[in-house]
C-alpha cells in the first residue's frame, strides 16, 4: 500500500519472488528426501539382524538396499530437474509412499518366519507418517488403499509360490489388523494434515495483519504516504548512513500555499483530494531511494540520498512547475495550486533537527519571498542564513 517508498524499483518482480518460492519449495522437499532417506537405512538395520540370523539371505538384504538407493534416486532426480513441477502432485508425497513398501515386501516375500514378517509389517507403516506433511483424508484414504492393495498382491504370490510359508489364521489376522491400522492412521493422519493447513491459514491472516498494522503504523491514511514519524524515522536513518559512510544528501520542506484559504472557499473534501493528488504527484517523480511524507496539515518533507544541494534544488524546482500544472475534479477549472519549498543539505556532525530547522527558515523565506518559489540554505545552523529565491516559477 505504501505508494512510494518510492521504492518502486527496489520491490522485487513478481516472477522473481515466485522463482524464490519454488526454489525454496524444491529445496525443502530434497530435505524431506534426505529424512526418508534415513528411514529406508533404519529399517536397513533390521535387515542386517535378520541376516544375521538367518532369517533371510545375504543377497535380499543387498537387494534391498539397492531398491531403496534406486526409489530415491528417481524421486531426487525429479526434483532437481523440476520435472515433479509438471506433475499433479509436486511434492510426490503418495509416490514416494507408494513406492516405499516396494523393498519391504520384496524382503517380506522371501522372509520365511510369520513373526519376522509381523515384525517388517510394522516398519511399512511407517512411510505413512509422511504423509501427515502434505496429505489430507480423502488422499490418506487412497494412499492406505493402495498400501493394502499391494499388501494384498503379496499374499496371493506367497499363496501361489511359497504356501508353505503360510498360517491361514495368523495370515488372516495380521491382514485384519494391517487393514484397522491403515484406516486410523488416514483419518488421525488427515485430521493432523487439515489442523496444520488451518495453522497455515491463521499464521498468513496474522501475517497479513501485522502488515495493516505496520501501515497503520508508517503510513498517511489519507495520502498513502509516509506519516510525520515514519519519514522522519528515514530522514534520521539516512543521516546516520551518511555519518558511517560519508556523502552527500539533502532535505526538502514542502508547503500547500494559501491552503486555508482553499479550504474556506472549496471545501475540507476538496483540500483532502488537493493533497491526495499532490503527493501521488510527488511520489511519480521521486526515485526509488527517496522517502516522502506527510509532516503535518498541508506541509510535506522529502528524503533525497545521494543528492547534493543544487541537485535538489532542480528536483524541487521541477515539483513546483509538475503541481502548478495540477487539476482536480469538482474545482474551477482555470483552479491551481502551488507550493513554497525550502531545501537543506545537512553539514558534518549536524543533527537530525538542526538540519530540519535549516529547512524551515528556508521554507519561511520562500514564504516571506512571494511563495511558489524554492530557496536553499546551506549555511551551518549557528549562522544560517537562507538564500534568495532560486526560482520563482
Amino acid at each position: 500500500m505504501e505508494i512510494a517508498q518510492w521504492t518502486k524499483g527496489s520491490e522485487a518482480h513478481p516472477a522473481f519472488k515466485s522463482e524464490t518460492a519454488t526454489r525454496n519449495d524444491q529445496a525443502l522437499r530434497k530435505r524431506r528426501l534426505a529424512m526418508s532417506f534415513t528411514s529406508y537405512l533404519v529399517s536397513f538395520t533390521v535387515v542386517l539382524l535378520f541376516c544375521y540370523h538367518g532369517l533371510v539371505p545375504l543377497t535380499v538384504a543387498k537387494q534391498y538396499l539397492l531398491f531403496s538407493v534406486m526409489i530415491n534416486s528417481l524421486i531426487w532426480a525429479l526434483i532437481h530437474f523440476d520435472i515433479n513441477l509438471k506433475l499433479h502432485e509436486p511434492s510426490m508425497t503418495t509416490l514416494q509412499i507408494t513406492l516405499s513398501q516396494w523393498p519391504a515386501l520384496w524382503l517380506i516375500f522371501f522372509l520365511e518366519a510369520g513373526q519376522a514378517r509381523a515384525i517388517f509389517l510394522l516398519m511399512i507403516a511407517v512411510p505413512l507418517l509422511y504423509g501427515i506433511l502434505a496429505l489430507n483424508v480423502r488422499q490418506f484414504i487412497w494412499v492406505s488403499i493402495l498400501f493394502f492393495t499391494q499388501y494384498g498382491v503379496l499374499h496371493l504370490a506367497l499363496w501361489q509360490l511359497r504356501p508353505e510359508v503360510l498360517v491361514t489364521s495368523i495370515e488372516l489376522v495380521q491382514l485384519f489388523v494391517f487393514a484397522i491400522v491403515l484406516a486410523q492412521a488416514a483419518l488421525i493422519g488427515g485430521f493432523i494434515n487439515g489442523l496444520r493447513g488451518k495453522l497455515r491459514v491463521r499464521n498468513r491472516e496474522l501475517q497479513s495483519a501485522m502488515e495493516r498494522i505496520q501501515e497503520l503504523v508508517n503510513i498517511d491514511e489519507l495520502t498513502g504516504i509516509y506519516n510525520r514519524r515514519r519519514v522522519v524515522q528515514a530522514l534520521s536513518d539516512e543521516s546516520n548512513r551518511c555519518r558511517r559512510i560519508p556523502g552527500a544528501f539533502s532535505l526538502a520542506t514542502m508547503d500547500v500555499d494559501h491552503f486555508k484559504q482553499v479550504n474556506d472557499t472549496y471545501g475540507h473534501q476538496a483540500g483532502d483530494e488537493i493533497l491526495s493528488k499532490l503527493a501521488k504527484a510527488v511520489v511519480a517523480d521521486l526515485r526509488a531511494i527517496d522517502s516522502f511524507g506527510r509532516y503535518g496539515g498541508e506541509e510535506f518533507l522529502m528524503v533525497l540520498p545521494q543528492t547534493t544541494l543544487a541537485g535538489a534544488r532542480i528536483k524541487s524546482e521541477r515539483l513546483c512547475k509538475k503541481i502548478a500544472a495540477l487539476r482536480f475534479n469538482g474545482l474551477p477549472s482555470g483552479f491551481s495550486i502551488s507550493v513554497s519549498i525550502g531545501v537543506a543539505e545537512p553539514h558534518v556532525d549536524e543533527s537530525t533537527d538542526d538540519t530540519l530547522t535549516q529547512a524551515d527558515r528556508a521554507l519561511y523565506t520562500a514564504k516571506d519571498s512571494g511563495r511558489n518559489c524554492v530557496i536553499c540554505c546551506d549555511a551551518s545552523p549557528s549562522d544560517a542564513v537562507p538564500r534568495g529565491p532560486t526560482s520563482a516559477i
